[in-house]
């Protein structure tokens, strides 16, 4: 009976003095700057891992940087001259429909989506079949120009990489990013496009620490891709869904 009501004591104790040290410590990572955080600096950057609150407190895995799909375009004036546009950002076209709108459709981040299959396919790549992806993807032939043939473009990859599936997997979303920012191009610019690249563009936010400031803690990081010749049929129903977009949230510029 001694030794059950000692360790009923003994256990109060040291119950009590670990809560009191966690209330302590929770203090003094809430509390202004003051002589007593300052004396105890060294236990506060102990502790920060277990206190210290970030971005990803209520999202583990929250992204780190914003990816904007942005699109440049060419096609031939009255001369036959090619002209080449500025850039124009897909995504801020489509993020333009949301604010107002509690629940938006999933159309509205069509570009963010998609970039994130495109790069996830792309990173499975090896570091010489990235190159060549980011690459222009267009040939000369005797009566002007032509993309390069898929099937040439998989034998091109595969023997640098030997990783077929991959390749396919890429090169499928490839044409269809491919198909898509045609169509956005012809909307904008109205012309008959004839040549489309994109690029991704990340701005990262500021860090939780570094929340307030108003300059850029990170400069914006670009991963660029070649030139796609422009070879397909539009279709005019599906161009006028793209009109309709742009002429309500914008061109992107």
């Amino acid at each position: 009976m001694v030794r059950s009501g000692r360790g009923r004591v003994v256990a109060t104790v040291v119950s009590f003095l670990v809560v009191v040290a966690y209330v302590f410590v929770t203090l003094l990572f809430v509390s202004p700057p003051n002589p007593v955080k300052t004396a105890f600096a060294g236990v506060t950057q102990g502790a920060s891992p277990y206190f210290a609150q970030k971005w990803n407190v209520f999202a583990p895995n929250i992204a780190k940087s914003n990816p904007q799909l942005r699109i440049q375009a060419q096609w031939r004036d009255d001369e036959g001259r090619l002209v080449k546009s500025e850039w124009r950002n897909v995504t801020a076209v489509e993020f333009a429909a949301v604010p107002g709108n509690a629940l938006p459709s999933r159309i509205q981040k069509l570009s963010w989506n998609a970039l994130g299959s495109y790069l996830t396919r792309f990173r499975e790549l090896t570091t010489e079949q990235r190159a060549v992806v980011q690459d222009t993807f267009i040939e000369r032939v005797d009566d002007g120009y032509r993309g390069i043939p898929p099937q040439q473009l998989i034998d091109r990859l595969v023997a640098i990489g030997e990783n077929r599936g991959d390749v396919i997997d890429l090169l499928r979303y490839d044409f269809m990013i491919k198909e898509y920012t045609t169509y956005f191009a012809t909307a904008v610019f109205d012309k008959k496009i004839e040549r489309i690249r994109w690029e991704v563009y990340r701005e990262r936010p500021n860090d939780f620490d570094l929340r307030f400031q108003n300059a850029a803690q990170y400069e914006p990081s670009i991963t660029r891709f070649g030139w796609r010749q422009a070879d397909d049929r539009i279709r005019a129903d599906a161009l006028a869904t793209f009109d309709d977009v742009v002429a309500r949230y914008g061109d992107g510029s």
